[in-house]
């Protein structure tokens, strides 16, 4: 039997295993439902039911319910690459003050992906509400200043009443980042204009719907080392990167499942093949992307000050030139 029929067998109830391609170690994979005490089909249905009440999905999924019945890549959030874990960086909402920040990733069939992040003085980042649905910028452009009325301090009735320049100068005085999917410039729609057709972008469709956005970047490697570094959690366990869980839920979802292709089989020694991220459910990570791109590399963790001994130390390890006096 090959590796291909023995992936993710399960041989008894709640035990899956495998062969690791890479060094053919088995690996073995241990579900709650091997308890029978914690297994709802069996003596576990009062546990499994106080156990997930109150669990975010997000969170459910990736700690207990892994589907191991299919392949799948790394994860690219995973502990290998950086410290997220859903437990630090997903948190309850709570007010925060700083900069106010807006992206967007634009989706009509697929979702559109709209968040709002605040940036404080300190360099942290929480990302506090999202926008997700699919529909054209018309759509979305109403939809998202009705959601966000509460932050412009406005009632959705008073923004309806609103032209569509009053609406940009509200935007435009409210969020000091506006960033957009920069696939957008593309002039591939028509519309026609005294009688004749003109063609337009998504992006000058949002513009005319009252949203001035600007261009983010399309780096996807470096959106997501960028991400990385933010989930790093510095000396006192503070990371400079955090989303409102129930705010944000398809953010928190998108962000556990997040994978790279897998490659095909006998090319994992390849190093020079890079990896790619799957194109799927990773709408409100691209506008992640986007609005992380407008903020600068992690700040380093301030130096530890140096005791007297240790400064001595140091000076005495100090390299020092000599001078040549003849």
């Amino acid at each position: 039997m090959n590796y291909k029929q023995l992936q993710h067998k399960e041989k008894i109830r709640g035990i899956k295993f495998w062969r690791n391609p890479n060094n053919k170690f088995s690996v073995l994979a241990l579900h709650y439902t091997a308890d029978p005490e914690k297994d709802p089909e069996r003596d576990g249905l009062e546990w499994y039911k106080k156990e997930k009440e109150g669990t975010p999905k997000s969170v459910w999924d990736k700690e207990y319910e892994i589907d191991f019945s299919t392949k799948s890549g790394k994860l690219v959030f995973g502990p290998d690459y950086c410290d997220f874990n859903p437990g630090h960086h997903f948190i309850d909402s709570f007010n925060v003050s700083g900069e106010y920040l807006i992206s967007l990733d634009f989706g009509q069939q697929n979702p559109t992906a709209g968040l709002i992040g605040i940036y404080t003085k300190d360099g942290i980042l929480y990302i506090i509400d999202e926008y997700y649905k699919p529909a054209i910028p018309s759509v979305s452009s109403r939809e998202m200043f009705e959601k966000f009325s509460y932050l412009f301090k406005k009632t959705p009735e008073e923004i309806e009443k609103m032209d569509m320049d009053e609406r940009r100068d509200l935007a435009d005085s409210f969020f000091q980042v506006k960033v957009i999917d920069p696939t957008t410039r593309a002039k591939n729609r028509v519309k026609k204009e005294y009688g004749e057709e003109t063609e337009f972008s998504v992006l000058e469709d949002f513009y005319d719907n009252g949203w001035d956005f600007e261009l983010g970047s399309n780096n996807v490697d470096a959106g997501i080392t960028r991400i990385r570094e933010y989930f790093q959690i510095r000396e006192g366990g503070i990371s400079n990167l955090y989303i409102f869980k129930d705010k944000c839920p398809n953010l928190c979802r998108e962000l556990v499942t997040y994978k790279y292709k897998e490659l095909p089989e006998g090319s994992e020694r390849n190093l020079n093949q890079p990896e790619k991220p799957v194109k799927k459910d990773d709408h409100a990570v691209d506008s992640l992307k986007y609005l992380i791109m407008t903020r600068p590399s992690r700040p380093e963790a301030p130096k530890k000050k140096l005791s007297i001994i240790e400064q001595d130390i140091k000076n005495l390890i100090k390299p020092s030139a000599s001078i040549d006096h003849s």
